[in-house]
């Protein structure tokens, strides 16, 4: 059942959380002037200085994008392929909540905080993981009542 439209799901996860870990996830800003570029792994300042702060971001986006990839290849074990994908949308909201502290800790009193398009691929991400899991508690119902019938 690798082919399954759960598959595609997962696959697309997996690919948004490689764009967000390579992307700008957001701009911090006093006044106008561009104080931090935040990615993943680290924040840029305004002096070109990096600073290894948001590195959380990065694990958590690396352990949910592995996490996806993995869940597409134990398509033969329905229950654990729908709890991983539980997992995942757990550790994406982990990773908001991250994001959250890391925007703090780089600048406390900051005027303007700019998310990018790349932050919200972690949100798409929980949205075909949720899909990916539905489809395959599907699956296995289906698979359920064809056992019944023999």
């Amino acid at each position: 059942m690798i082919q399954r439209k759960q598959t595609v799901f997962l696959f697309l996860a997996a690919v948004l959380g490689l764009l967000a870990l390579c992307m700008q996830l957001a701009t911090v800003s006093y006044e106008g002037l561009t104080t931090y570029r935040i990615f993943s792994l680290w924040a840029i300042g305004q002096s070109g200085a990096r600073s290894f702060v948001p590195c959380p971001l990065f694990i958590l986006m690396l352990l949910s994008t592995t996490l996806s990839v993995c869940t597409i290849f134990i398509y033969k074990r329905r229950p654990l392929q729908a709890k991983l994908c539980m997992v995942n949308i757990f550790v994406i909201l982990l990773w908001y909540i991250s994001m959250i502290v890391v925007s703090k800790q780089l600048s406390p009193d900051a005027m303007n905080f700019q998310m990018e398009i790349a932050s919200s691929f972690p949100a798409v991400m929980a949205i075909l993981l949720f899909m990916a899991r539905k489809g395959i508690l599907a699956d296995e119902k289906l698979v359920r009542a064809a056992d019944r019938i023999r």
